[in-house]
C-alpha cells in the first residue's frame, strides 16, 4: 500500500522528525515523503530527510522516498497551497493512503495544510501536541507519553 506523508520544514529536526516517529510507532509507516523547505530553514533540510528515511525502516518500513520541495521566500503563500495540493494530487493519483503533518513550520504553513486536508478529505490530519515546553527540543523516544499526544483531526472534527 502506498502511503503519504506531507509536512512542512522547520529550522529544528524534532518539529518535523517527532509527529513522524510518533505515527509510525502507531502503525503509519510512509512509502513516500513530500518536505517543503526555504531558504530560511536549508540548513537542516538533508538531516531531516536522512532522519526520515532512518525512522522509517526503524520502524520496519521500506527506505521512503523523500521529496523535497523548495520556495524562495516562506511566506510565499501561492507556492505553499501550490506545494500541498500538489502533493496530495500526486498521492490521490497514486491511490495512496494520505496523511498531513501539521506540526512543524511556522503557522500559516499549517493553517494552510491544515484546510487543504480538510478540503481534500485526506486520511490523517496530524498534529503532534507537547504538552509542556520542558520538552520542546526533544527527540519523541525520550519524551514520556504522558507528556505527549499524536492528535488525529480527521478523528476531532
Amino acid at each position: 500500500m502506498n502511503r503519504v506523508w506531507i509536512t512542512n520544514g522547520s529550522t529544528s529536526i524534532p518539529p518535523v522528525i517527532n509527529p513522524l516517529t510518533a505515527a509510525c510507532h502507531d502503525g503509519y509507516l510512509p512509502t513516500t515523503v513530500f518536505l517543503l523547505d526555504n531558504p530560511g530553514i536549508e540548513a537542516v533540510t538533508e538531516d531531516i530527510r536522512r532522519m526520515v528515511q532512518t525512522v522509517v525502516t526503524a520502524y520496519g518500513g521500506d527506505e521512503p522516498a523523500v521529496e523535497v520541495t523548495t520556495i524562495e521566500e516562506e511566506a510565499d503563500f501561492n507556492a505553499i497551497i501550490d506545494f500541498v495540493t500538489s502533493s496530495i494530487e500526486t498521492a490521490e493519483s497514486h491511490d495512496a493512503e494520505i496523511a498531513v503533518d501539521v506540526t512543524p513550520g511556522r503557522k500559516f504553513w499549517s493553517i494552510i495544510s491544515f484546510r487543504a486536508g480538510l478540503n481534500y478529505d485526506v486520511d490523517r490530519l496530524y498534529y503532534l501536541h507537547v504538552f509542556t515546553d520542558s520538552y520542546f527540543g526533544h527527540c519523541y523516544p525520550t519524551i514520556p507519553r504522558t507528556a505527549v499526544e499524536l492528535i488525529d483531526f480527521t478523528e476531532v472534527i
